[in-house]
């Protein structure tokens, strides 16, 4: 094997996949020869096309290989000598999923291009480290977008060049700024910046004003450098950190220049970019609750209409859904069986949505069940099927589930739901059980008039989510039972005190599931915190709307180590506890400015955006209360605000409470447009002085781009 080559990231891939190889590039309509090659200066897979060619490696969300290729070999034909040479990039491109399949010509090529993008895409996810990774960062940064303008490969670029490069940034300036720092940055007064000029000009223009004055408000005894001491001053009296004696000086050193023996400025910004410094509290990124409590004790990951990446009426019906989902960390999924030509099948009934095999969608359930999190997953069945086919989907569910299937209850004297713990590994099925129970309170009077009876087969897999019609409080429901509800016929109940107070108790013991409401045909999700207060476990929605519901569903479920169950508040789950008064306390959030920011969606070349942003706090039961910023003017590169924003929380559960941050750019024509947001549970909140990460329109990470914060409790 040649010596593996080295980038200027220090990143190591094998010399042929710099230069460039052969492989089969393939779709459902045709297979081509390409020749692929890695960039690491652009961070990026780049092949020769008419179309983009390209894939930024950050934008990769999975590498399918051996098993999870299973569903492609149907519809691509693969052949067993092709299989083990086969590889899928999944990734994401201007906010879609997309699929980029190759056949590697053998099997050592394979392995070399399967390993070494694996590679690259683990140090672009963690490129937030220490001083090292923070010019690693930047540089990855300017890099691509140098690469993109320097079209003639003359690796210069002329002032009309670098203010176009600039607006791709989403920098503005006045010309007169802008001329002066060319001319700063053209050293050998030629016209024209080559890539460390430009790296120089870039600096220039980034210095941030706000970190200055923090340093220097830090760093008393040496000026330019901040002390050990210093720095352990401000992590415990401003960032509230309770760290070992010990871990101070790990934290101290690993952002030290080592040159100069101490902290620097650069060391210090580095270090509040870090992953040291998130926003979001670390030791909730592991599992960290009790797992063996009884499953009505937790909120569950849970989405509708799994099956469907478009809307309700004419989406598109995917096991790419499923996927998603559960490699997202849900344990809930949903699948809607019909009758279908050659066995069951799953979409939305009575539209235009398009079908998929229920035996497609159990293999790749099967697949992907425990890739997250090794809790139990769930199957919603919503059966419109003949016996015939139920019998089918029985025969499908058992052969391809196998041992990981609950078919019968863990012991025969349980008297409450099993535990989490207790069912590592497992699949749980959810279904009508009885002919008797086939009115369930989810169909509607159509469905309910077209309602078939149960297969026994399928019913003798129903075990611990038997779906049963609500009927009031009054009746006495098996620990294994659960009803269904949609959010507005929820919602309706939970305005009567005594029906909340019921179904909280009822809760405690039992599962049930929410829903959206049926004419929600946009797939537009309801706000899931105003369900979890009553202790509604599986509040199911539509994952392919990234809306504020679906915001802090996210949030929830990012604590517990994403593995999609959490402990629900103490009051929800014992009836021994009682309401609290808790005594109010504001919250303050200083919004200090941001850092590169992408553009709206349907900006033009020379638009610049004028942000501003918007903060909400969201409390169950109530409206959310929103406070934001003034608008900055034609500035999306390093916006500077330095305005605070108070909120009054006097909330009893905290744990419920979320905090949405939300960056719009002012539209004189539509008002404002949405950028980007971030949300957190505020009992999740780390205080000081922290980056907010942003998600765009469609969920994904802006990997460039952040808000600069201070907050406080008191």
């Amino acid at each position: 094997m040649d010596p593996i080559y080295h980038s200027k990231q220090n990143v190591t891939i094998e010399p042929c996949l710099a230069e460039g190889t052969t492989l089969l590039k393939v779709s459902l309509d045709k297979k081509r020869e390409k020749t692929f090659r890695i960039d690491i200066d652009q961070g990026q897979v780049l092949w020769n096309s008419k179309k983009s060619g390209k894939v930024n490696i950050e934008n990769i969300k999975e590498i399918r290989v051996g098993d999870a290729i299973q569903g492609y070999k149907e519809p691509f034909k693969i052949s067993a000598d092709i299989e083990p040479r086969w590889f899928t990039i999944i990734y994401v491109d201007s906010g879609k999923y997309k699929t980029l399949h190759l056949i590697a010509p053998t099997l050592e090529l394979f392995n070399i291009w399967v390993e070494n993008l694996k590679k690259l895409h683990l140090d672009k996810v963690d490129m937030i480290g220490g001083l090292d990774q923070l010019r690693k960062r930047d540089s990855l940064w300017l890099n691509r977008y140098w690469k993109q303008a320097d079209k003639d490969g003359k690796s210069k670029l002329g002032y009309d060049d670098v203010v176009s490069l600039c607006y791709d940034l989403n920098i503005y300036m006045s010309k007169a700024l802008f001329k002066t720092k060319f001319n700063e940055a053209d050293v050998n007064k030629n016209g024209s910046l080559d890539f460390t000029d430009f790296q120089q000009f870039v600096k220039l223009i980034k210095k941030r004003d706000e970190l200055d004055k923090l340093f220097n408000s830090l760093a008393k005894e040496r000026g330019n450098i901040l002390t050990l001491q210093e720095f352990k001053g401000f992590l415990v009296n401003v960032q509230k950190c309770t760290f070992k004696e010990e871990e101070y000086d790990i934290l101290y050193h690993k952002f030290c220049d080592k040159d100069l023996n101490g902290m620097n400025l650069e060391g210090f910004s580095s270090f509040l970019l870090s992953s040291d410094n998130t926003i979001f509290a670390s030791e909730h990124a592991k599992v960290y609750q009790d797992m063996s409590q009884p499953l009505s004790h937790y909120f569950i990951d849970s989405s509708h209409n799994t099956y469907l990446l478009g809307n309700q009426l004419a989406g598109k019906s995917s096991v790419e859904g499923y996927i998603r989902a559960i490699r997202e960390g849900t344990r809930c999924v949903e699948i809607d069986c019909w009758d279908g030509p050659d066995g069951p099948v799953v979409f939305h009934g009575h539209t235009m949505t398009t079908k998929i095999k229920f035996q497609d969608v159990i293999s790749s359930i099967r697949t992907h069940a425990f890739k997250s999190s090794p809790y139990p997953l769930i199957i919603s069945l919503e059966v419109h099927c003949s016996i015939e086919q139920q019998n089918q989907m029985a025969s499908i569910l058992l052969d391809t589930l196998g041992d990981c299937l609950i078919t019968k209850f863990l012991s025969e004297n349980e008297k409450e739901l099993p535990s989490p713990e207790d069912l590592l590994y497992k699949i749980i099925l959810k279904g009508l059980d009885t002919v008797t129970d086939a009115s369930d309170v989810e169909t509607s009077k159509e469905k309910k008039a077209e309602a078939k009876k149960i297969a026994k087969a399928l019913s003798d897999l129903i075990v611990y989510c038997a779906s049963v019609k609500f009927e009031g409080f009054d009746r006495d429901y098996k620990y294994y039972q659960l009803f269904s509800l949609n959010d507005r016929a929820s919602t309706e109940l939970l305005k009567k005190q005594s029906d909340k107070a019921a179904l909280i108790q009822h809760n405690m013991s039992h599962l049930t599931r929410i829903y959206p409401w049926g004419f929600r045909v946009n797939s537009a999700n309801y706000e899931p915190h105003h369900q979890w207060i009553a202790g509604n476990q599986l509040v199911a929605l539509n994952a392919q709307i990234f809306d504020r519901g679906m915001q802090i569903n996210q949030a929830m479920f990012s604590v517990n180590g994403g593995c999609g169950y959490v402990l629900k508040p103490e009051r929800l789950c014992n009836p021994k506890i009682s309401n609290k008064n808790p005594p109010a306390q504001t919250l303050t959030i200083e919004i200090i400015s941001a850092q590169q920011l992408p553009k709206t969606k349907d900006y033009s070349k020379r638009e610049i955006v004028d942000p501003f942003v918007e903060v909400e706090l969201l409390i169950p039961g109530a409206e959310a209360t929103k406070k934001k910023t003034k608008t900055i003017s034609d500035n999306g590169f390093n916006p500077t605000w330095n305005e605070t924003l108070k909120f009054t929380l006097n909330y009893e559960e905290i744990n419920l409470v979320f905090l949405r941050f939300v960056v719009w750019d002012k539209d004189f024509i539509s008002s404002k447009d949405f950028i980007a947001s971030y949300c957190i549970l505020v009992s999740r909140l780390q205080f000081g002085y922290r980056y907010v990460p942003l998600f765009d329109v469609t969920g994904e990470l802006c990997p460039f781009a952040s808000l600069f914060i201070h907050s406080s409790l008191e």
